[in-house]
Parts: structure tokens; C-alpha cells; sequence
């Protein structure tokens, strides 16, 4: 299941995201919030930032995976109340 779409997300719901995966570089993490928080294209988000699209997109691979957890445990903890 896909959790993460283009301007979907607000900043600091990225920023948290970003916290629980590995150590990101600043130009990555500006990609993804223009794609994720400002609903930028990913190419152009890439490209704004001098960052290989394949690099964006591995990172947004990694993220959804982050984010797939975050809505597991959320769904486990409605189930327990």
C-alpha cells in the first residue's frame, strides 16, 4: 500500500518520518519536502535541488516502507482501544 503522495504530507509529519530512518543529506530532504509538502513533481523536485532523480527515489522508497510502520502501529493501537 502506498502512504506517501505528492503534497500530501505537512512538514513536520515529514520531519518525523525523517527522524526514524537513516541520516538523510539536506539536498534529499529539501527533494522530498518540496515533492511531499509542496506537491512539486518528483523530476522537478529532483532537479531544484541538483539531486539524481534515482537518489530521490530510492529515498522515497525508504520512506514509504518508514511510513507503512508508523500506519501499522497506528492500526494496532485503534484495534487495542
Amino acid at each position: 500500500m502506498k502512504y506517501l503522495y505528492k503534497g500530501s504530507q505537512s512538514q513536520e509529519r515529514l520531519d518525523v518520518l525523517l527522524s526514524f530512518g537513516k541520516s538523510t543529506s539536506e539536498d534529499i530532504k529539501s527533494a522530498l519536502s518540496d515533492h511531499l509538502v509542496r506537491g512539486i513533481g518528483k523530476a522537478n523536485a529532483a532537479t531544484l535541488n541538483g539531486v539524481p532523480g534515482p537518489n530521490l527515489t530510492r529515498a522515497l522508497k525508504r520512506l514509504e516502507v518508514t511510513a507503512g510502520k508508523v500506519e501499522k502501529i497506528k492500526e494496532y493501537d485503534w484495534q487495542v482501544r
